[in-house]
């Protein structure tokens, strides 16, 4: 079936999405993707895009081909980074714990397992998004220090008083749409936990605290430590325990980019990682580009790379 004309699409295909459309036939084209392969990226089913594309998706089209936009437009953004942005499940619930705490100015907590790229997805949003600054938390630091780094990241101030620091970041932050990402959140002080509350109460801006399972046990008793946090708090899910096989397919798919990576290939990589991204992008994957020299991209490559090259234990 070939591809309708302008005065073939459907009523339900808006002006927006048959330019969509045709962004996708071109990109697919001039990145030599197959249909199955974007699908993949865009985590919907090749039967959706391909009805997508040819004009016959009984529904709006739109939602889905703004997913596959995105799709396309992060598998630009991978070159040079070990984990490719990819809208994973762990990537979305980071990108709304940080739009939901800027938009109404309190804080938004977001938890989850080592490894599954809650801090990559901080990081991309806190690098794609003006006005975010983002702290990496250590026991070790003190409120002191806290408000020299702020001073510094913010306004840019090296020399005066902590009070004046501390004055001079609340000034500048004040009332703006400004956000701040406090990664590795679950080895916070007491002090230094005081000490962003009082930033977030008196500039009246957003705050994210980001950091592993730990991180919702601290909140969540009652007249604990994080208490004063809790009524502050307006985004707060589910602890995130691991990636999804639909995220895993995603990452795979965008690291062999092009190459039309097949199911059962996925599924083992899944089964070896565990759910966590870290091991699937950083250590398999990784694995696989510097041994595959040349063979077959299939489960017989897999096992080899994940018994000899990573010691893990063969999946039956």
């Amino acid at each position: 079936m070939s591809d309708p004309t302008p005065q073939q699409w459907p009523a339900h295909y808006t002006a927006a999405d048959v330019a969509l459309v045709e962004k996708c036939h071109a990109w697919i084209a001039e990145h030599k993707y197959t249909q199955a392969a974007l699908a993949r990226l865009a985590r919907i089913s090749s039967s959706s895009l391909n009805q997508l594309l040819k004009g016959v998706y009984a529904t709006s089209p739109t939602p889905l081909l703004v997913k596959v936009e995105s799709a396309m437009r992060h598998a630009e953004e991978t070159s040079g980074h070990a984990m490719a942005a990819v809208e994973t499940s762990v990537f979305r619930v980071a990108h709304t714990a940080c739009d939901m705490a800027r938009r109404y100015r309190n804080f938004a907590v977001l938890s989850a397992f080592v490894g599954t790229g809650k801090t990559f997805a901080v990081k991309h949003y806190a690098a794609t998004h003006p006005n975010t600054y983002i702290i990496e938390a250590t026991p070790t630091m003190t409120p002191q220090s806290l408000t020299k780094l702020l001073a510094r990241m913010v306004v840019g101030l090296e020399k005066g008083s902590i009070a004046d620091k501390f004055d001079q970041v609340v000034s500048s932050l004040k009332n703006t749409d400004s956000l701040i990402i406090v990664d590795e959140a679950e080895t916070l002080t007491p002090h230094q936990l005081h000490t962003i509350r009082r930033i977030r109460d008196l500039a009246n801006i957003g705050i994210v605290l980001c950091g592993t399972e730990h991180l919702s046990g601290l909140i969540k008793p009652a007249h604990g430590q994080f208490d004063q946090i809790r009524s502050r708090t307006g985004f707060w899910p589910e602890t995130v325990r691991a990636i999804t096989e639909a995220d895993a397919a995603a990452l795979v798919q965008a690291a062999f980019g092009a190459e039309d990576v097949a199911d059962d290939v996925i599924a083992r990589l899944y089964a070896y990682c565990k759910g966590s991204a870290r091991m699937l992008v950083e250590g398999l994957v990784a694995a696989i580009k510097e041994f595959r020299r040349g063979r077959s991209l299939d489960v017989k490559l897999v096992d080899a790379v994940a018994k000899q090259a990573l010691c893990l234990q063969s999946i039956a």
